[in-house]
């Protein structure tokens, strides 16, 4: 198994940090290639007042250019807003600068405002989506394409083509994960589910795989938030605060929890029902390092997963000297336990 970190390039409210916020990023990635993490990844929306990064393009650039092995890539890029070949020729132009190291994850997009920002119509997404997904993978290749579809003209070859880039398509629900297996392309999971809902998601994945001939293609990439420090309670005190109010925003905004198993929800009507010691089980990797190694280990007997991206720090913390030392201290005494064998 791999191990990723997802950053969370935002500087709330209003973003009068950004650059400096920025500069922290910049100096974490380099902390976690030297502290043997495998791989860096960045996010994407779009007119948030905090500065969430809108273009992952110059970030992916900039990774590539001060790291010398990890992967960089994204989780995810928000395809339906692009032009493909624009896509294309930016990833294979990421992939180039970074010797083949680009791991494009893209997904669907969540918010009505984002599309109306692009003139475009939510209800056409999934096949404005899935047609950038056969036109990415079709560029990538080398094809000279002549595509006609319900959104998108194509006809010529992008030049210079990648090294060897992998697509990866997002999901939070039964079709989307039956999408990737279709495509053939691994799955970037959310963060926020419990274990219980991914074993569900991923054993559809898997049989649509079979289903599709695209099993061998296919990894299941998980996200987890999650911090390593003392113990539980210092987790609790000093890095759950933050993450509650990350997660229940996107409880307010995303609707697309699955209620049915996720028991925690059942009473939750206000931020302060999310409680650490409930929210924590099945779906965070905090604690000690022994805490953290249990719940990865527990994660991969119900899932299985190639590769594990953890966020550390969000939007309104911990601070930049507290993540630089959460990130050496897992890649010390946690990400070894699993170099070697599964025990």
């Amino acid at each position: 198994m791999k191990f990723g970190i997802l950053f969370r390039p935002q500087d709330p409210p209003s973003a009068e940090g950004i650059v400096q916020r920025w500069q922290e990023i910049l100096a974490a990635a380099r902390v976690a290639e030297e502290s043997g993490f495998d791989g860096l990844f960045v996010p994407e929306h779009h007119m948030m007042p905090d500065g969430y990064l809108p273009s992952p393009w110059a970030a992916l650039g900039a990774l590539a250019a001060i790291t010398e092995r990890v992967d960089i890539g994204t989780t995810v890029h928000l395809l339906p807003f692009e032009h493909p070949v624009h896509v294309a020729e930016h990833g294979a132009m990421v992939d180039i600068l970074s010797n083949g190291r680009l791991r494009l994850g893209v997904g669907l997009g969540n918010f009505p405002s984002e599309f109306e920002l692009f003139g475009l119509d939510a209800k056409h997404q999934v096949s404005r989506f899935e047609e950038g997904i056969e036109i990415v993978q079709r560029a990538w290749a080398g094809e000279e394409l002549d595509f006609h579809g319900k959104h998108f003209d194509v006809k010529g070859r992008i030049t210079p083509p990648p090294v060897s880039p992998e697509l990866w398509i997002g999901a939070m629900s039964e079709p989307g994960v039956r999408r990737a297996a279709r495509f053939g392309c691994p799955w970037p999971t959310d963060p926020l589910h419990n274990r219980e809902v991914m074993r569900y998601w991923a054993e559809h994945y898997r049989a649509a795989g079979d289903e599709y001939g695209t099993s061998d293609r296919l990894a299941v990439n998980l996200l987890r938030d999650g911090w390593v420090g003392d113990s539980l309670e210092e987790v609790e005190r000093t890095w759950w605060p933050h993450i509650r109010a990350d997660h229940w925003f996107y409880f307010k905004q995303v609707p697309r929890w699955v209620a049915d198993r996720e028991p925690f929800l059942k009473g939750v009507t206000q931020e302060e029902d999310f409680t650490f010691d409930r929210h924590r089980r099945d779906r965070l990797i905090v604690g000690s390092p022994d805490d953290c190694i249990a719940s990865i280990r527990a994660f991969q007997e119900a899932i299985d997963p190639a590769y594990l991206i953890m966020s550390f720090r969000v939007a309104a913390g911990p601070g930049h000297q507290e993540e630089l030392e959460c990130i050496r201290r897992f890649g010390r005494e946690v990400i070894p336990e699993f170099r070697t064998a599964y025990r």
